[in-house]
């Protein structure tokens, strides 16, 4: 078996091997990569092959540690590798560890999208040395929608109330366009800054999510859509798209005219058109592991629990420790930093990914 480094020559090679994996991410995916090299990340992509047929693989992202002359690597929603595999995850993990030593990574986290169920692979981690991260960097849980259904057995299985406020939002005149332009962008992002006000959450610059347009969308991975009431912006989503599946990964809305229920019809808008390119599954992204009243996101799951997804929950954050002395400081150093942040800013430790 044989290990290689993946570059720009070999992009497709990459994607269509990512794409074509059990465990599929777009963040696993070549542009992916290039997006977060945008924001002080180095993707390093790793292929296992057998003869000339790719076998596992991971994209790394790098970051560098300031003044103390080391990097950590972190693999979201990684690594692209069966975990059952105890043989392969560990020649791929070596080959991983080769990286590390030329960076000198202090550890390498992961959250693949393995099934909590599957104690099998979880115990595999656990053997192999992999520690259970005390936090989140993705979403643990999401609800995942099958889209291999024709449009009208898919609005029969939503709930009556999400079906009831697609309807309402058509008929008080609610239209959603589809609208890829920079313009379009800052129309997201004039929304997204109200929303974050609204409800308490911080968001990133919006260099971000033009960024995200620039090499995302022109790849066919990701677009924006607007909804509008009475000509005005009132809702917005940007989605990802890679393989067969479709992510909603950023939401904004208004805080006027949510009684026309514009959400409800922007997703509905966005599952025909992944259906009409053939996408197969729609991941909603991000609930509660553990859904309660008060907790942050508990509207959010209410919400994405109307289109009657079904629920999946992952095993989570894996970290291994290449120096554990350096890895328990900066882990730790780096949740007090976060929770302080948080106090500062909201008013409150908890954030969305508790659980």
């Amino acid at each position: 078996m044989k290990s290689r480094i993946i570059t720009i020559p070999e992009k497709n090679v990459w994607n269509d091997f990512a794409a074509g994996s059990p465990q599929a991410s777009v963040l696993q995916s070549y542009e992916w990569g290039e997006f977060k090299a945008q924001f002080g990340w180095r993707p390093v992509r790793i292929l296992l092959e057998e003869g000339d047929r790719p076998v596992a693989g991971v994209s790394l992202l790098k970051r560098e540690l300031p003044f103390i002359r080391h990097s950590f690597f972190y693999a979201p929603r990684g690594p692209l590798v069966d975990c059952n595999d105890r043989e392969l995850l560990h020649e791929l993990l070596e080959r991983v560890e080769k990286e590390a030593d030329r960076y000198h990574a202090i550890s390498l986290k992961i959250d693949p999208e393995i099934p909590e169920e599957e104690g099998a692979a979880r115990d595999g981690l656990k053997a192999l040395g992999f520690l259970k991260s005390p936090k989140q960097v993705q979403p643990r849980a999401t609800f995942i929608l099958d889209l291999d259904r024709d449009l009208e057995t898919l609005l029969k299985s939503f709930e009556e109330k999400t079906r009831y406020n697609i309807r309402l939002a058509e008929r008080k005149g609610v239209v959603v366009s589809e609208d890829v332009s920079e313009a379009g962008i800052g129309v997201f992002n004039q929304l997204y800054k109200e929303t974050a006000r609204r409800d308490g959450f911080l968001v990133h610059p919006p260099l971000y999510y033009q960024k995200l347009r620039e090499i995302m969308f022109p790849a066919g991975l990701g677009t924006n859509f607007i909804a509008y009431y009475e000509g005005k912006p009132v809702a917005a989503v940007i989605i990802l798209a890679f393989g067969k599946k479709v992510w909603y990964m950023y939401g904004a809305s208004a805080s006027e005219y949510r009684n026309v229920m514009p959400n409800h019809l922007l997703h509905w808008e966005v599952i025909k058109w992944a259906k009409d390119r053939g996408y197969k599954e729609y991941d909603l992204w991000g609930i509660p592991a553990e859904p309660r009243e008060g907790h942050p996101l508990f509207g959010v799951y209410r919400f994405k629990k109307g289109f009657n997804g079904k629920p999946v929950k992952y095993i989570g954050a894996y970290d291994f420790p290449y120096s554990p002395l350096l890895f328990n400081l900066f882990e730790y150093g780096l949740a007090g930093w976060q929770n302080v942040r948080s106090l500062l800013s909201k008013g409150k430790i908890e954030d969305s990914l508790s659980e």
